[in-house]
């Protein structure tokens, strides 16, 4: 009889451990408008950004969850649009050119946190890498980032540190999960923890407000997309989409306009 006793009080302790690793490592979202502002640097060098995708886009492919589908829920900052870019091949894919350490556009820690694991990119364009903030139960993900040779998983990092680069001609993406635990799937836009202080930024570049860079869920849910059942989660995109209203584009940049299709045939970027 003790022993199933403690045998019981173990499965309790154990029970109520896990619930409070979830309760910390999940903050409950009652309202998007006042979320803590806990980026502390921009993870990139602005001055070389040029469009910025919107939250609950139609950029790239299927990146969506806590309840909502077939959309972006991260945001695509790409250098100026350069048509006459050499990409090369690999694989069969159509791959940017890779840094050369002299055009490089620099990737920071946008936080004081943790690298709590890199991983390979499905396109083999860098790494993956999750940082989770010292402040808050938040996951920040970057992707496709050629990161410094110290930055290691488990590496402490500083608020406006290097952590890599990625090159001239490619871009790179955000996503902020509410929750570090892996099942977590609510995201966040990237804009909505962000401070006034670093906001200013993309204000002296042209922002108006936050809502530049969010497409609002009741308006994404009212005008859905369709999800290609893939590998690549591709979009189908109506025909009287208007892919350009994806993008905030930033003072400076200079429209050339692509051929959004051919891209979606033989880009591989996600």
């Amino acid at each position: 009889m003790v022993s199933v006793k403690i045998i019981l009080i173990a499965v309790l302790a154990l029970v109520s451990a896990v619930i409070s690793l979830v309760i910390t490592r999940a903050p409950t979202i009652t309202d998007e408008n006042n979320l803590p502002k806990f980026i502390q640097a921009d993870f990139v060098n602005l001055s070389q950004i040029y469009s910025i995708s919107k939250f609950r886009s139609g950029e790239g492919h299927d990146f969506s969850g806590g309840g909502e589908t077939c959309r972006s829920m991260k945001h695509y900052f790409t250098p100026q649009y350069n048509p006459n870019v050499q990409w090369r091949e690999v694989d069969g894919k159509r791959l940017p050119p890779l840094p050369d350490g002299i055009t490089d556009i620099l990737i920071y820690s946008p936080v004081d946190g943790k690298i709590s694991s890199i991983g390979e990119e499905h396109t083999p364009i860098g790494k993956q890498v999750a940082i989770i903030p010292d402040s808050q139960p938040y996951l920040i993900r970057l992707f496709h980032i050629y990161l410094s040779p110290d930055i290691k998983s488990g590496t402490h990092v500083k608020a406006g540190q290097q952590i890599g680069v990625i090159g001239k001609n490619q871009g790179t993406d955000i996503a902020i999960q509410a929750g570090t635990l892996p099942w977590n799937d609510k995201f966040i836009s990237y804009f909505q923890v962000m401070p006034d202080s670093v906001f200013a930024a993309y204000q002296a570049r042209g922002a108006t407000s936050r809502d530049d860079f969010i497409i609002s869920k009741e308006y994404r849910d009212a005008h859905p997309l369709q999800c290609a059942n893939d590998e690549g989660e591709n979009f189908i995109y109506p025909a009287d989409y208007n892919r350009a209203e994806d993008d905030f584009h930033l003072r400076g940049y200079v429209y050339l306009e692509p051929d959004y299709k051919k891209q979606q045939q033989n880009s591989s970027i996600g």
